[in-house]
């Protein structure tokens, strides 16, 4: 598990060390930094994919981030040309990958480094199963696509777009945690695949939820049929945007094992005030099941969740890290305690309402 994430000269951030635990928490203004600290382990994962990484290469646009060209990369206020990122896991040990400016070649989509031949390839973010989830996800579709990988594959897709076929192809399969099976100690035995519990863990965003899904393998399809208050299944495009955007963070939880990543962005999005709460609070219970779980997030009903988690004793307060960005891209870290309480509360952290109410009352 990755502890902690220091980011030098890259982007918006001159120094910056960011804390993260079983369930890192990332909120703040808009464009403070929340992002770039995602951007920072994506670029790192596509490069080592891309096999790279070893050779001090870091590639700024592929398949998981585009940050645009070297010229995007480097800090404004930066006082020399290196670009460094450290990663500390949770035994201390540290992998730091550094990365040399050239101003001639400011438009070039690659950073050149320091070869690093012995990073650590066992840490999560390297790690073969491992899913990020972009803000903008695949929405309501007749049909979505197969994703024509391994028969084992979990690769959701960094915008959901593969989340149905992952659930068809393992709806029959126990779910990797044991421990995130939902319902009393029958029921986790009997209804422990990824089909039952997606069905059960949607239910408590979305009550009455029901699916059913079908490879169509010949055009290379999925179909994904719903049903909430209606006797009869619909297409996604007659539900709306919230089931389809909260179905891929339950799959990619529930294929998750322990000791994995899931990065997710704006769990809360298109959903219900109480559907953003319980989405919190599953995903708390997916970090203490063991997935080292990653969110941002501008929702305090997701907040509001995880700590109704850490009152009732699913979390102990050391598992969740705290980061707040403010405008001026300084980085704040609350601690959370075992009441569920939270300090210190800084201005502008999920305080809106009260700030409103004042207003108005």
């Amino acid at each position: 598990m990755i502890s902690q994430l220091r980011l030098e000269n890259f982007k918006c951030f001159s120094d910056a060390s960011i804390p993260l635990s079983a369930l890192t928490l990332l909120a703040g203004t808009n464009a403070s930094g929340k992002s770039t600290t995602i951007q920072a382990l994506l670029l790192l994962r596509q490069s080592h994919l891309k096999g790279v990484l070893t050779q001090g290469e870091l590639l700024l646009s592929g398949s998981l981030a585009n940050i645009g060209t070297v010229g995007d990369a480097l800090n404004e206020g930066a006082t020399n040309d290196e670009i460094t990122f450290s990663v500390t896991e949770e035994n201390g040990s540290q992998n730091r990958f550094t990365f040399q400016y050239e101003a001639g070649k400011r438009t070039t989509y690659t950073l050149n480094g320091v070869p690093n031949p012995d990073y650590d390839t066992q840490m999560n973010v390297f790690a073969s199963q491992f899913n990020y989830l972009n803000a903008e996800r695949v929405g309501p579709r007749p049909l979505y696509a197969l994703a024509k990988l391994p028969g084992s594959s979990t690769d959701l897709g960094i915008h959901g777009e593969y989340a149905a076929d992952v659930l068809a192809r393992h709806r029959d399969i126990a779910i990797a945690c044991k421990e995130l099976a939902y319902g009393d100690e029958e029921a986790r035995e009997i209804f422990r695949t990824v089909g039952s519990q997606t069905r059960l863990w949607m239910q408590t965003i979305v009550p009455n939820f029901d699916y059913t899904v079908e490879e169509l393998t010949g055009a290379d399809q999925v179909q994904v049929m719903l049903r909430t208050r209606t006797a009869n299944y619909v297409r996604p495009t007659n539900i709306g945007f919230g089931i389809i955007y909260a179905l891929p963070i339950i799959v990619g939880a529930l294929v998750a094992p322990a000791g994995s990543l899931l990065i997710v962005e704006n769990p809360e999005a298109h959903l219900h005030p109480a559907g953003q709460s319980q989405i919190g609070m599953f995903l708390a219970r997916v970090a203490a099941a063991g997935v080292q779980v990653v969110i941002e997030t501008h929702s305090d009903h997701v907040v509001n969740g995880i700590r109704r988690m850490v009152r009732n004793q699913t979390l102990r307060p050391e598992q969740v890290a705290i980061s707040f960005f403010n405008d001026m891209s300084r980085i704040v870290t609350p601690r959370i305690y075992e009441d569920g309480g939270i300090d210190p509360w800084p201005d502008g952290f999920f305080d809106q309402i009260e700030k409103d109410l004042r207003e108005l009352f």
